[in-house]
């Protein structure tokens, strides 16, 4: 197993490092944007700066969970997860017995980011000089990496998820295979990357051999920044974690925004972009009650109403909220 310690304080325009281990000082690693880092084999350009803070990169043969899918003798893991990374990856590989039967043709770039592993589409495969290489990566976290045979990606088959600002809503779309055994997608909303939200379920295709292509579009993303994440079910109650996306939006004129709808758990997160007089109505007019609120992001328990649709209101600005 080889070691490498990334500890670096200092910015670095160019950096090649040898297989044995190194260390850059006691802080963290930041490499700039538009940087080509090679560690041993591994090939990391940024296209946004990317920081690892306090972390170890080590190789070895096997990933942490075992399975039958078929991937190369080469591993990179971190043993703790980085922050998001955008830009390219490639990663060398030798002849022979380190490519486990793998034509090399159809080796793929497979990350893990602590929870679940996604399959990228490769840039250049190159058999002549021996490596893959990936370009267009987006705000994903790194945990380990390899190569594996792109007609049987580690699980489970996420082939993409993408978040995208269309004005001021979030267009979020993603992509699997072997959906035979999954029941539903949710899709989380979070501000902060520890307390969850739903915003609604979609049912699974169910085709196991075919793409399947699925879309959901958040109305009410916040102010500042938004992280989105899919919760794949099993009909057995299992489930799995799609990578998080991130997207951040900037104010609007808009008095509120609503955080989380449905409300599934009583209770109900708004965005207030300016302080107003914020009401809430039953569809027929009645008014439940009505509270002066300044800006920033406020939570109301509406648990004890009754389940169903109400009006909140603020300014000349009235949306929907249901209550589930």
């Amino acid at each position: 197993m080889q070691k490498l310690l990334l500890l670096c304080a200092a910015i670095l325009s160019f950096c090649t490092l040898s297989a044995q281990l190194l260390s850059f000082g006691p802080s963290s690693l930041t490499i700039v944007s538009g940087t080509v880092f090679k560690i041993e084999n591994l090939t990391i350009k940024p296209t946004v700066d990317f920081t690892i803070n306090n972390n170890t990169l080590d190789k070895f043969t096997t990933i942490l969970q075992s399975n039958s899918n078929q991937y190369i003798s080469r591993v990179y893991r971190f043993i703790n997860t980085t922050p998001f990374f955008t830009g390219s990856l490639q990663i060398n590989y030798t002849d022979g017995i380190e490519l486990n039967g793998i034509d090399e043709s159809l080796l793929t770039l497979n990350i893990n980011d602590g929870t679940v592993w996604e399959s990228y589409q490769a840039s250049t495969r190159d058999a002549v000089n021996n490596f893959v290489l990936t370009n267009g990566i987006s705000m994903t976290t790194l945990k380990e990496l390899t190569l594996v045979n792109f007609l049987a990606p580690l699980p489970l088959n996420w082939l993409s998820f993408t978040a995208s600002k269309q004005s001021q809503t979030a267009l979020l779309k993603w992509s699997t295979t072997q959906d035979q055994n999954t029941l539903n997608f949710t899709v989380q909303h979070s501000i902060n990357r520890i307390n969850w939200t739903e915003l609604g379920t979609l049912q699974a295709e169910g085709n196991f051999s075919e793409i399947n292509n699925y879309n959901f579009v958040h109305n009410n993303p916040v102010i500042g920044l938004n992280y989105y994440r899919i919760v794949q079910k099993e009909f057995d109650n299992s489930s799995n974690y799609s990578n998080i996306r991130m997207l951040q939006f900037t104010k609007t004129n808009e008095p509120f925004i609503i955080v989380g709808n449905p409300v599934t758990n009583g209770m109900l997160m708004v965005q207030v972009n300016a302080a107003s007089n914020l009401s809430l109505y039953t569809t027929d007019g009645k008014l439940i009650w009505l509270e002066n609120i300044h800006s920033g992001t406020k939570t109301f328990d509406i648990s004890r109403y009754p389940k169903g649709t109400y009006i909140l209101k603020a300014n000349n600005t009235a949306k929907k909220i249901v209550l589930q």
